[in-house]
């Protein structure tokens, strides 16, 4: 007999996310799970539980509805102080996000706001984030420094990410996102020459991945390959902020990178998108921040052409994205862009776990898996999209554990 502490049963269809011939989401009808220790040690139908499963512990009974794996959000920001809800309502009158970057105004507000608070009140706020996240069926999520931009601050938002991962039941993968964007009044080669020589080396200890934004309004092409060739160098994986509001070198430097993922892409080309999939890079898109932002359409049929992966992001973020709910993100993914419902749930599970380098531990449901599980009151896991803005989820289990609201 199996031992378990937890065990969870009659699932009308549970998806596996273990993608078979007859079936992309590996779903079993009543279906049926038991953790122990935090891992999936048994899985399968659930009139075979009881004869092969002893269990000592909770017991969550699904009452025929759907479960899948815990949403994965492999784009997030969700260390921030202050609000930037007047420039939303500037871009619905036509006001462009670019034009709100100037001076003290769009990024640059967020760093002043969060600057001025100590880690205390920003890992409040982060655990109140964590909390949404967990509430809409997202229990791993990747964490983005990038509103600090010096050493000390940076090192605080750091301290912040380390507080929420062992506070609350999300599980946080820490990038160190210096290369976010300029700091106002500091020079721009001196910043650059900070991130390169200071802060990469001392953040390797704590953040696994690191980012850089290339953009016109952030980074230079030649900017980007210096930050991120460093940081390989010492051993982070590399994510890339690339092609979002223009077409430029993003891609290329990802693909060159064998970065893990390249995020946004909606001005990448199709040799661009090809580059990415040869490299085995992740396209984590972001609908909520393409929404607010009005971008066009990411080149998804060039992707899909590519066989190139492709994640599905909240990219919660305080100036163009301020939503902790994945399935708002499939919802948006599937309407505004035409992706099918299994493709957003793939993207928001499998791929995006791929693109954080835990391919078989979140994202899918099996022996050896984390058990991270959501129950979801929908007649399969492919109607979660249809309802748009509105939360199905009923359970979320993170770590063999239910969670509720703290």
């Amino acid at each position: 007999m199996i031992r378990a502490d937890f065990a969870l049963r009659h699932a009308g269809q549970l998806a596996t996310m273990m993608p078979r011939p007859d079936d992309p989401l590996g779903r079993i009808k009543d279906g049926a799970l038991a953790a122990h220790g935090g891992r999936v040690v048994w899985i399968g139908d659930d009139r075979d539980l009881e004869s092969q499963v002893t269990l000592d512990g909770d017991l969550l009974d699904a009452a025929g509805a759907c479960v899948i794996p815990g949403l994965v959000d492999a784009h997030t920001h969700p260390v921030f102080a202050g609000s930037r809800a007047d420039e939303f309502a500037e871009r619905v009158s036509g006001v462009t996000y670019h034009a709100q970057q100037s001076g003290e105004r769009g990024i640059a507000r967020t760093v002043r706001a969060t600057r001025e608070a100590d880690v205390s009140a920003l890992t409040e706020l982060a655990a109140a984030r964590a909390n949404r996240f967990l509430a809409n069926g997202t229990t791993t999520i990747e964490a983005k420094t990038g509103y600090g931009l010096d050493l000390d601050h940076e090192a605080k938002s750091l301290e912040v990410i380390r507080q929420l991962a062992e506070q609350t039941r999300l599980r946080v993968i820490p990038t160190f996102l210096g290369a976010h964007t300029v700091p106002p009044g500091v020079d721009r080669r001196a910043y650059v020459r900070s991130v390169i020589d200071e802060m990469l080396p001392a953040f390797r200890p704590w953040a696994v991945f690191c980012d850089a934004w290339c953009e016109a309004s952030a980074f230079t092409a030649a900017e980007v390959r210096a930050v991120l060739g460093r940081a390989k160098e010492l051993g982070y994986a590399i994510r890339v902020h690339a092609a979002q509001l223009a077409p430029g070198e993003g891609p290329d430097i990802a693909a060159e990178l064998g970065a893990s993922s390249a995020d946004h892409l909606e001005f990448a080309t199709p040799s661009q998108i090809a580059a990415l999939a040869k490299a085995g890079t992740v396209a984590v898109l972001c609908p909520g921040a393409n929404f607010t932002t009005h971008g066009p359409r990411p080149p998804i049929e060039a992707m899909r052409e590519a066989k190139l992966a492709i994640a599905i992001a909240s990219d919660l973020n305080p100036g163009t994205s301020n939503s902790e709910s994945l399935p708002l993100a499939m919802s948006l993914a599937c309407v505004q862009w035409g992706m099918t419902p299994a493709e957003v749930l793939t993207g928001a599970t499998v791929h995006a776990a791929h693109s954080l380098k835990l391919d078989g531990l979140v994202g899918c449901l099996r022996r050896g898996s984390y058990a991270d599980c959501v129950v979801v009151d929908a007649e399969s896991p492919e109607a979660i999209p249809y309802y748009v803005g509105v939360n199905r989820v009923l359970q979320t289990v993170a770590g063999g554990a239910l969670w509720e609201p703290s």
